[in-house]
């Protein structure tokens, strides 16, 4: 499977401004670095817990589950599937009518009206808990502080394992398929 973000969020889970009064900064002369660890923070945050934080437009190319014969999704929570497109054996692509694949946009699983899915798809979908700062759980934003945090005091290179308190957060909100 392989994501690729085709639109990006139009703002970040928590602002500079926030992050500052967190890391206890006074100035403007490390901002353009605080806002790279912020970026920073939430992509990885987004790749550990496969939660898109702000909407955003995902590609996905991935095989079916042979063992379900649905498509999984890659990022939660999925707000729509906007198009399906069957990948051929020559590399064409053949666009699936939404009439024959059902969205579980709970499960964000795709499964066949019919039939059963094989082989390999493109999928153009949007995830995220919402457009605004406010749609971000609070243990989420909280967790993106703490490791932006982390990330600015260990920014020499020496950083080991991710902080237990950011794990801590992130527990409970890591997707995990069976």
């Amino acid at each position: 499977m392989t994501l690729k973000i085709l639109v990006p969020p139009l703002v970040e889970p928590i602002s500079l401004v926030e992050t500052k009064a967190w890391l206890r900064l006074d100035h403007t002369l490390e901002d353009t670095l605080v806002l790279q660890l912020i970026e920073t923070a939430r992509v990885r945050v987004e790749t550990l817990t496969r939660h898109a934080l702000i909407t955003q437009t995902i590609e996905q190319v991935t095989l079916v589950n042979t063992q379900t014969g649905l498509i999984d999704l890659g990022a939660l929570p999925l707000q729509s599937v906007q198009s399906i497109a069957k990948i051929n054996a020559d590399g064409t692509e053949q666009n699936l009518d939404p009439g024959a694949y059902i969205v579980d946009l709970d499960g964000a699983r795709i499964r066949p009206t019919s039939g059963n899915f094989s082989g390999s798809y493109r999928i153009v979908y949007i995830a995220g808990y919402g457009d605004l700062v406010t749609d971000v759980p609070a243990p989420l934003k909280t967790a993106l502080l703490l490791f932006a945090a982390w990330l600015f005091e260990h920014r020499d290179g020496e950083a080991g394992a991710l902080p237990t308190e950011v794990q801590s957060l992130l527990s409970s909100y890591v997707a995990v398929r069976l």
